[in-house]
């Protein structure tokens, strides 16, 4: 029996025409309430099914049953009768179609989902209660031996798989990855007045993480990136940007194992005015691209990461560099970015929308100790040499318009402090984030 043609009738608006335009093999999208995002799923999950043949096999996966029903409901309402064979109206929820393509409504709350090979899985709600070992343990091998692809869809909650996936997909480091984010203001079919007069109704935090599909930094972020970003582009080569203003702050984080170089450049007004973010640089190569990014701001002192000793510090002094070493410890890094938390509160710290500086700052976290202490860094398969570049520009004080907000109470010298002498913010809050 020949299976019938179907015309799939669906009218993409532009944000959802480029995530279905994307090559990327995993896909990210964070988008508000009524934003069109499981349609938008739907859509790309019968289309692959139909052109799968009956070897295909697909997952749509989400928290609990109740999620599972609105994604059957919409997917079963779209397709003819005529292209489905069988489906399952209950819990766990199927479809087999004509062509033998079978489609499988999972949920992460039961038993653990293996299976052979899939060619496609959708994670409904990824922010509203997959856990990572999910994706990380069970469904991610199952698209191994099939090279199969996965989208991620979402409205944001915190910090967790979705985030991370969808920070991957802003990383130039992850080439499989891409993501996407946008409000509900974006889907024509919704009224601009009915997103307002929500807006009326609910509390301000939750109409922008709802409506306004933003990550806020509620659990374990340190940055209120948000506030940092704007819309402009750093110029190509070494020159700062037009608009930062001088004189001008410079600093760099030196390149060890699978690191980056990260050179940053801070206008008197706190506007970024240059990154460098490389690797597999010789040292002589180093030094040329931190002397020439100086040269192009005016030759400021240069903040440094000296925290292990090298010939580059002193053969940048040696050709008359003036340098400020800054040597890394846990209480002089704590000191470093709780200055820069606060930098960024006080808006005195502007970062360019779409650049790599923005993303590290977007994953950086804490965690707290078993002892108590306060530890920051990126999470695992992330960097975080741009954000170390950006703290040691913004603590440098000569030659900046800015007044630097101190976020240390103690001793804010480049010398390597220790835990039991420096009280920092960290300190002051670290029984209240073990308490809640």
């Amino acid at each position: 029996m020949s299976t019938p043609t179907v015309e799939l009738d669906f009218q993409p608006y532009a944000e959802q025409r480029e995530v279905l335009e994307s090559p990327a093999r995993f896909r990210a999208v964070a988008a508000g309430r009524r934003s069109g995002k499981t349609m938008l799923a739907g859509f790309e999950t019968v289309r692959r099914a139909l052109q799968g043949g009956g070897s295909w096999h697909g997952w749509w996966v989400t928290p609990g049953h109740s999620i599972s029903e609105t994604g059957f409901t919409l997917i079963d309402n779209a397709l003819p009768d005529a292209v489905v064979d069988k489906r399952k109206s209950a819990p766990p929820y199927q479809h087999i179609f004509a062509n033998g393509a079978r489609l499988d409504y999972r949920t992460t709350d039961g038993d653990a989902n293996v299976s052979v090979g899939l060619d496609w899985v959708v994670l409904d709600e990824a922010a509203k209660g997959i856990p990572e070992r999910a994706w990380t343990q069970e469904i991610r091998p199952t698209l191994s031996d099939t090279d199969g692809d996965a989208m991620f869809i979402s409205t944001p909650d915190g910090r967790g798989l979705f985030h991370d996936v969808w920070q991957r997909g802003q990383s130039e480091d992850h080439d499989d990855f891409q993501s996407w984010r946008w409000s509900t203001y974006a889907n024509p079919h919704v009224p601009d007045e009915e997103v307002d007069a929500a807006r009326k109704d609910i509390p301000d935090r939750i109409f922008r993480q709802e409506y306004l599909a933003e990550f806020l930094d509620d659990t374990g972020g340190v940055f209120d990136v948000e506030r940092a970003r704007e819309e402009y582009e750093l110029p190509d080569g070494v020159q700062p940007a037009p608009e930062a203003n001088p004189p001008y702050r410079v600093a760099a984080d030196l390149a060890r194992s699978e690191d980056y170089l990260a050179i940053v450049g801070l206008g008197a007004d706190g506007v970024v005015s240059h990154l460098t973010r490389e690797r597999d640089l010789t040292w002589p190569q180093i030094q040329r691209r931190i002397e020439s990014v100086a040269d192009a701001h005016g030759n400021p002192t240069v903040a440094i990461d000296a925290t292990r000793d090298n010939k580059l510090v002193s053969d940048l002094e040696a050709d008359g560099m003036a340098l400020e070493p800054v040597t890394f410890s846990a209480g002089r890094k704590q000191n470093l970015i709780e200055n820069l938390t606060a930098g960024i509160e006080s808006d005195e710290v502007t970062v360019p929308a779409d650049s790599m500086l923005a993303t590290e700052l977007g994953v950086f976290e804490f965690e707290t100790t078993r002892a108590g202490n306060i530890r920051y860094g990126a999470p695992e398969g992330h960097h975080d040499d741009t954000v170390d570049a950006l703290a040691m520009a913004y603590d440098l004080t000569s030659g900046s318009g800015v007044a630097t907000a101190r976020a240390t109470f103690g001793d804010a010298s480049n010398e390597t402090v220790s835990d039991e002498t420096e009280q920092t913010v960290g300190d002051l809050l670290g029984g209240a984030l073990r308490d809640s």
